[in-house]
Order: C-alpha cells, then sequence, then structure tokens
C-alpha cells in the first residue's frame, strides 16, 4: 500500500506509541529501548496491507488519511495536528481515549493499529534478520527439532499456459471437508481434482517462525476481521484448510445439537447409526488419542476444574509422534504445528485424507483462484479460474467436470455460490463464529505456554447454561505475536512487562456457542467475502459468564495475577486477599460491546444451512437445492454452531456427503 510522507510519518509516531523507547535500568539487550520502527514495523504495515482485499485497504486509506491530519485533534479532544506533531504523552492519551470512544469507527481504528503493531513487533522476522530481537529476552524459544524431511510430498500440479482440464468430479478446497470427498470418490475409481487457493509449502520449508508461518498459511494474511473490525478471524488458507493450521483438537458433534440438527432442520441423517460410524472411521483414520501428557498450562485448567467440582475431559488429539524422535521433542515441538506442521506430527488432511486420495489418483492444484462455477441447463458442468505460478505468472484455467463440490469454507462458499449465480435468499446468512474473549492468569512457576500439546483439557460443565447455549472453556498454544495482539494495551512500558511474563503465562478461551449469527456478503470492489457480525447480548452474557468462571478457575489453580483483556482492563491479585465476588461482578459490568474488548474466531460455520426445508439452501444429501449435481461439503452446511471444535464435525458431514454422491 503506498502512503505519502505525511501519511507515513503519521503511521510511524503511531507504531512508535504502542512500542516505543522506555528508559529501564536493566535494559542489557536493547529490549526496552527499541520501538516499533526499529524493527520496519510501519514498512512492515503498508506493504500487509497491500495484500488484503480492497475494502480493508480502502478502510486502511481512510485511517491514514485521519492520522496525518490536523482534524485529529477533533476527536480526542485535543490539539489540531496530526499525529507526528503530537508528543508521546499526547499519541498515548489520544490513543486511550480512543479505545474507550463512543464511537465505534475510533474504538474501530484504536483496535486496528492496536492488533497489527503489536502482532508484528512480538511476532515477525524484522528484515535482513534470522529471529525477532525479543524472543530471547522474553525466554521464547524455537522446539529443538528441526523440520522432519518428508519423503513423500503431496504431488502439486503446475501449469505453464491457460490450461483446460477436464475430470469426473471437481472439489473447490482441500480443507476438513474437501480433503474426506475427495479420499472417499477417489477409492471408487473416480477422476478426482482438487483445487486450493493457498499454497502448499513442504515440511522442510516450514520455518516454525511465528507471523511468517501465520500469513503464508491464515486467511488474509492472518489480519482477516469481521467489517467492524470487532472481531478477529483465524481461518486457513493453505493445502490441508482448518486441518493444516489448527490445535488438533478433535471432538465429536454433541449428540444435543446433532438433534437439534436433526428436528429443527429436517436432517435425519444426523441421528442415524451410519452417521455415527463416519465418526468412527474418521477417528481412526486420524489417529485420534487422549494418551497424550498436558503441558502446564492445559495441566493448571485440568486440576482447578477437578478441584472445583466441574465436568472437565481430555481433548482427543489426531497426534502421532514421528517414529525415531524423542518423545520429549516431539512433544515439545507439537506446540507449533498451529503453524504449519514441520515435524508430521498432526494427522490433518495433509497427512491424511489427501494423501489417500492422490494415492488413489486424484490430482491436486493449488495456488488457484476459482472465480465462478459454470452451469448448463440447471447443471453444474465446471469451474473457471487463474493459476499463478511461483513466479506470480497467472494463467487461466478452465475445468470440465460432471459434479462439482464446493469444500471452500463457511466464509468463501457462499461468496463463490452467489457469484455463480445462486440466489437462495439464505445463502451467506446464518454465519457462527463461536466468538472467544481469552483471559490470562500469570503463575509464579515456568509454564511455556508454546510448548506441548496445544489444546488437551475442555471444561464442559457450561455448555448448556440456557438450553442448548452455553460456553466451554479451553486452553489455546501462546506465541508471542498472537499473545501480544489479544492483550490489553495501556501503554508501552505495560505491553512490554507483560510480555517479560510471558512463560508464567496460562490463558483460558472463553468459547461461546453462539445462537444469534451474522451474515456473509461479497465485497463490491474485491469480490471477496465480507463478514457481518456483531456478539448478540443473549451469547455476550454467556461470555461474561465464561469470564467469571476462568477466573475462578485461574485462582483455584494458584495464580499469582489474574487479567480480564479489555481496553480498560481488569485485574485481580488473590494473594492479596482480594474479593473474587467483587471482581466478577467488576466483570459484568464491564461494556462488551463492539471493540471494547478483543474477540477472536478460530470456527466460522453456518451460511449454506443444510435441510430438508425450502429455507435451507442446500439438501439433506449436500446438493444445494438450485443446481443439479452441484454439492457442498463444509463447515458453511452447519444448520446452527456445533458448540464443538468443528473439524471432526465437518469431517463426518463430509464423509457423508461424498456417500451421497457416490
Amino acid at each position: 500500500m503506498i502512503a505519502n510522507d505525511t501519511q507515513f510519518r503519521a503511521l510511524t509516531a503511531i507504531c512508535d506509541t504502542f512500542i516505543s523507547n522506555i528508559q529501564h535500568p536493566n535494559d542489557t539487550d536493547g529490549y526496552w529501548a527499541r520501538t516499533a520502527s526499529d524493527q520496519g514495523v510501519p514498512e512492515r504495515v503498508l506493504q500487509l496491507i497491500a495484500g488484503v482485499k480492497a475494502e480493508d485497504q480502502a478502510a486502511f486509506a481512510e485511517l491514514l488519511q485521519l492520522i496525518s491530519s490536523p482534524l485529529l485533534g477533533l476527536t480526542w479532544g485535543g490539539p489540531l495536528r496530526p499525529a507526528h506533531r503530537l508528543t508521546p504523552e499526547q499519541r498515548t492519551r489520544m490513543l486511550l481515549s480512543w479505545s474507550g470512544s463512543r464511537l465505534g469507527l475510533l474504538r474501530n481504528a484504536f483496535a486496528t493499529l492496536r492488533k497489527v503493531t503489536t502482532f508484528l513487533y512480538f511476532g515477525d522476522i524484522p528484515k535482513g534478520k534470522n529471529t525477532n530481537p525479543n524472543h530471547s529476552t522474553i525466554g521464547y524459544q524455537l522446539p529443538d527439532l528441526a523440520p522432519i524431511h518428508d519423503p513423500n510430498p503431496l504431488p502439486i500440479l503446475s501449469l505453464e499456459c491457460d490450461t483446460v482440464l477436464e475430470c469426473d468430479v471437481l472439489i473447490l478446497g482441500s480443507g476438513s471437508g474437501g480433503g474426506v470427498v475427495a479420499a472417499q470418490l477417489a477409492a471408487t475409481g473416480k477422476d478426482i481434482l482438487v483445487v486450493e487457493k493457498g499454497r502448499y509449502t513442504p515440511r522442510h520449508a516450514l520455518t516454525m517462525q511465528e507471523f511468517p508461518m501465520l500469513n503464508q498459511h491464515f486467511e488474509g494474511g492472518a489480519l482477516l476481521a469481521t467489517k467492524t473490525g470487532s472481531v478477529s478471524i483465524l481461518a486457513g488458507s493453505t493445502v490441508g484448510g482448518g486441518s493444516a493450521i489448527n490445535w488438533a483438537g478433535s471432538l465429536r458433534t454433541p449428540d444435543y445439537v446433532l438433534k437439534e440438527w436433526a428436528k429443527d432442520y429436517n436432517n435425519p441423517h444426523f441421528t442415524s447409526p451410519a452417521y455415527q460410524k463416519g465418526f468412527e472411521y474418521i477417528e481412526q483414520r486420524n489417529s485420534i488419542s487422549t494418551q497424550f501428557e498436558h503441558n502446564p498450562q492445559n495441566q493448571s485448567l485440568w486440576e482447578a476444574a477437578k478441584k472445583l467440582g466441574w465436568r472437565t475431559e481430555a481433548i482427543p488429539m489426531n497426534m502421532r509422534f514421528p517414529e525415531g524422535v524423542s518423545s520429549d521433542k516431539a512433544w515439545q515441538a507439537s506446540g507449533f504445528s498451529c503453524l504449519g506442521d514441520a515435524h508430521g506430527i498432526k494427522q490433518g488432511g495433509q497427512e491424511t485424507f489427501l494423501r489417500d486420495a492422490t494415492r488413489d489418483g486424484a490430482r491436486l492444484l493449488a495456488h488457484t483462484h476459482i472465480e465462478k462455477i459454470t452451469t448448463e441447463h440447471g447443471n453444474a458442468t465446471g469451474a473457471i479460474g487463474h493459476y499463478t505460478a511461483q513466479n506470480g505468472q497467472k494463467f487461466t484455467v478452465q475445468i470440465r467436470a460432471k459434479k462439482v463440490v464446493v469444500s471452500a469454507g463457511a466464509l468463501h462458499t457462499p461468496v463463490l455460490l452467489l457469484k455463480s449465480g445462486l440466489q437462495h435468499p439464505q445463502i451467506g446468512r446464518n454465519l457462527y463464529l463461536h466468538p472467544v474473549i481469552p483471559t490470562a492468569g500469570f503463575y509464579p512457576k515456568d509454564i511455556l505456554p508454546w510448548y506441548g500439546p496445544m489444546m488437551s483439557v475442555i471444561v464442559k460443565e457450561f455448555e448448556q447454561l440456557n438450553g442448548n447455549w452455553g460456553h466451554r472453556l479451553e486452553c489455546p498454544p501462546i506465541h508471542p505475536g498472537l499473545g501480544a495482539s489479544s492483550m490489553s494495551w495501556e501503554g508501552s512500558e505495560q505491553i512490554k512487562a507483560t510480555l517479560m511474563q510471558l512463560r508464567h503465562l496460562v490463558v483460558h478461551i472463553c468459547l461461546v456457542r453462539d445462537k444469534f449469527g451474522g451474515r456473509v456478503t461479497v465485497g463490491k470492489k474485491s469480490g471477496q467475502p465480507v463478514l457481518h457480525y456483531e456478539v448478540h447480548p443473549f451469547d455476550r452474557a454467556h461470555l461474561i459468564h465464561a469470564m467469571q468462571r476462568s477466573a475462578e478457575a485461574h485462582v483455584a489453580a494458584g495464580a499469582e495475577q489474574i487479567s480480564i483483556f479489555h481496553n480498560q482492563p481488569l485485574h485481580f491479585y488473590p494473594a492479596k486477599g482480594g474479593d473474587l465476588s467483587a471482581f466478577q461482578a467488576q466483570i459484568a459490568q464491564k461494556n462488551w460491546g463492539s471493540n471494547h474488548a478483543g474477540v477472536f474466531s478460530a470456527h466460522q460455520m453456518g451460511t449454506c444451512r443444510m435441510g430438508g426445508n425450502d429455507n435451507c439452501p442446500v439438501q439433506p444429501n449436500g446438493e444445494t437445492r438450485e443446481i443439479k449435481g452441484l454439492y457442498v461439503a463444509d463447515s458453511s452446511l452447519f444448520p446452527s454452531a456445533s458448540g464443538a471444535n468443528p473439524m471432526l464435525s465437518v469431517q463426518a458431514l463430509a464423509y457423508h456427503v461424498a456417500g451421497c454422491i457416490a
């Protein structure tokens, strides 16, 4: 993205306010003195914004115009000067004013600038460097295990000119849904072509460096958010989709949700014995097990929940430690498999179903953007798009197929259907996100939350607070960049001090099964998904309840400090004799509306609801109501939020759809 000199100076001033030079008596390695611009963060921000969709670029351009204008002073009652002509103290006051502003646009601006600056400063690798200079100070180290060579990488097609391809079944998307469908149909002898818009990176090229890997494998370069910026979205955009970058949790769809989907949406297959057998097959193929040692973060949640008498379970995970490798080193490295699995530990689609499919003759074409599905006389006939070669050259790809399966995920599937001429009024609606707010506990011992199985404990005690709606507590892997971007900002000294305590951190994610959804529309400028979603008051009440219970668990586990991440955060120190119930009451009194706190989603569902009713755009066999031979097999089919980490739910549903196609 191009910024003029004034805009760049204003952006640099803002970045250097979030991460500024702090005078510290023991700054032996420059950690406290280093600024955001010392690491090239402003330049990197502009580089990354140039790669996001046109709508987001336009919004950021307006933000640059604001911070570089004298009218900036009107937003916070300060002097009429652009950001770079304010003192550091004035810029700090301005940003804190924005964080609590009544104007949603200013809170959005604060959140956008805060998240991208801290994410890059603590998670990226500065230009010309081999590592992030802050990592040694905060004690963050890559696992003591080099990438493991893959003797049989996936065979990926390479194109050198405009090309016409033919197949029996075209599968658009290689994630949890597309991989399963490809494997099942290839096994029947059908000619299968799987097309993926993301790249394929062999194991030996996976560096395990946090932001470079997230930027390469995640939708929107790991910077995707809803239209208002109120929810940050973590979604896979790589060969294997979400299964390549998720946290290995392999949970079945809860029985009460399957019954809801069967009864309320006329989908009898969800409660059939055959559907349960699909789960069994998927679990066996994915090497799913609970026989892994918890890392200290998950162990603390386990012990606290048991102490409090809450229903708590070990999470089945699709992991398998490689042969010939020390189990200790493999255990340590498993915490990095969300950054691209350099060790073949996680049995996601790249390691299982896509290998099965290509073994049986399926072809895999990566880095290909499909623009529309082609139809003739109400039947699907293929698709058209473009392939991008490694040198950046683009070639037109026309694909002819007897059947088409869209497995592009809950964000892209509805957009592709709408751009292809489908008109069902419910396409794109009913977007569910499992909104999450993290809570932090700081402990007197080393936790090192980046090592070990990423998410191995779940608290289910509160999943049905109101009928089938409630929340779960889990622990995510913590790496510096994403960790910093999720934290509250009270000043540069505070954020640097907090990151110095990262090795002592336990984070709970308060995950809500949202009852009220949002919508995905087609961007008018970009043709890409635009996400419209705000947490509904009904679901927000469950988030508040989850944070209150999380605080209780942190106390039970022996945390010295508990922090609730909000623009005006709350801190509680159990050892100082504070009143937990009063702290929980303070949580409830906070404003948890749009951009008052960081909300995250790693689960995107709905938007092409499956059901036997006419108001569902996809039938129970996975075929769209409008086009014959056009199927959907991904999380967009969910009639409502799954209430559980959705990978296994997607795979079981894709197994069902593949059976219907076969």
